[in-house]
């Protein structure tokens, strides 16, 4: 199969970065024929002033990305084009694109943008859906985007426009989402549910199996408000005994390192962006993970990374947490924002090594049940034909095929 992938990279690399690479690998690994097209965030770094402003002025539309996909599109003939990330330098152009040529469309969504400006259904550390229950002008008032009301304002126009336009519902042709919680959201919010599907992150290739422990528990991931890193730094107020290392880098590693110095919060090592192996290695060694974010995260893959350790996870309950993380099966769950819980449930996990142990071993049998490579390659071309095929049934009500005599 000739599949286009596209996406969009923000300024600071993140969890979708990874997806995109890992799906790539994968059907290049299976021998699919894949076309990966790219943009970034950083382009406009570039800008002059007066372009930033016009590129804002116009983020429902790029000229070149439309141009890009036509061109390549025509060069490649993919059978499908899988998007991404589109925002803010792909934009939703490149659907139309796809339209115009003749290429289905499917689209992963990673986080909440097209109900929510800044996309994560947060405002001042807490959950906040009032955009849904009123309207997305609403995060104007809040600055939601950036902290900015203007750079709101350019976001929410562009979200409006095309919701107007019926470009969420009708020219995408399937939604991917990793969880249920995330479908329904989007079906709430006004996607056809019969567009949406749930294809969970995966690992590729596998991490090793935990071979010994390390003595540390480990956060890994994004350093930024909403992963809840904070609370995990409040909850080590009490855990003096107790190694932490926080591995991965964000907008928030300054201000993190300074508030576990200055409220003299220890033993705590960050470890900043590792490569790869370092990454791998840390990973595997680690007593468990804590995932303790204050938004609703559309499952971490670092959980399915955890899980392919053989290690367990001790994460918030909120949102999809609970469809991911089994209570007293794979891990523990927490209230979310709460360290005293937190530390609680963390305390327990060490009071009983052997459960602990046999929470890991839960872990591994969930991964190889549903995240390793193999059953999400086969569920995402799935997901491809069936799409490729209704696309087809389309063109042929719309043209029916002029009969014989």
């Amino acid at each position: 199969m000739r599949i286009l992938i596209a996406h969009n990279h923000y300024q600071q690399s993140g969890g979708e970065d990874e997806v995109v690479k890992a799906e790539h690998a994968l059907l290049r690994e299976f021998k699919e024929d894949v076309r990966l097209y790219e943009r970034s965030n950083a382009e406009l770094n570039g800008y002059s002033l007066f372009k930033k402003f016009n590129h804002l002025r116009r983020l429902d539309w790029s000229r070149q990305s439309f141009s890009d996909i036509r061109k390549l599109i025509r060069e490649f003939r993919p059978d499908v084009a899988h998007f991404h990330n589109i925002f803010f330098m792909i934009t939703p152009s490149a659907y139309f694109a796809c339209r115009q040529e003749g290429v289905p469309v499917v689209q992963s969504q990673h986080n909440f943008r097209l109900l929510c400006s800044n996309a994560l259904f947060l405002r001042d550390h807490q959950v906040c859906e009032e955009c849904t229950q009123k309207t997305l002008w609403r995060g104007v008032f809040y600055g939601c985007y950036r902290n900015s009301r203007v750079a709101t304002a350019f976001a929410v126009n562009m979200l409006q426009k095309h919701w107007q336009r019926k470009t969420w519902s009708e020219a995408v042709d399937r939604y991917i989402t990793s969880t249920e919680f995330t479908r329904q959201k989007f079906i709430a919010g006004g996607i056809p549910p019969e567009r949406i599907v749930v294809k969970p992150h995966f690992v590729y290739p596998d991490l090793p199996q935990r071979d010994h422990d390390g003595g540390y528990i480990l956060y890994a991931g994004r350093l930024s408000i909403e992963k809840g890193v904070e609370v995990l730094l409040d909850a080590w107020r009490s855990m003096k005994d107790v190694p932490l290392k926080i591995m991965g880098d964000g907008p928030a590693a300054n201000d993190l390192k300074r508030f576990a110095r200055t409220q003299n919060i220890s033993p705590v090592e960050f470890l900043g962006y590792v490569p790869r192996s370092q990454y791998e290695a840390t990973m595997g060694q680690a007593k468990f993970l804590v995932v303790p974010s204050i938004c609703y995260d559309n499952f971490p893959r670092v959980i399915a990374e955890a899980y392919s350790c053989g290690i367990p996870v001790v994460a918030s309950r909120i949102g999809s947490m609970e469809e991911y993380v089994f209570e007293n099966k794979t891990g523990v769950l927490f209230n979310p924002g709460d360290a005293s819980d937190l530390t609680e449930k963390i305390r327990w996990m060490l009071r009983h090594p052997s459960r602990v142990q046999e929470m890991g071993r839960w872990a591994r049998q969930v991964y190889e049940k549903k995240y390793r490579a193999k059953e999400n390659y086969e569920h995402l071309m799935n997901i491809y034909r069936k799409v490729i095929a209704e696309y087809a049934s389309k063109n042929e009500a719309a043209f029916p095929a002029a009969s014989v005599s």
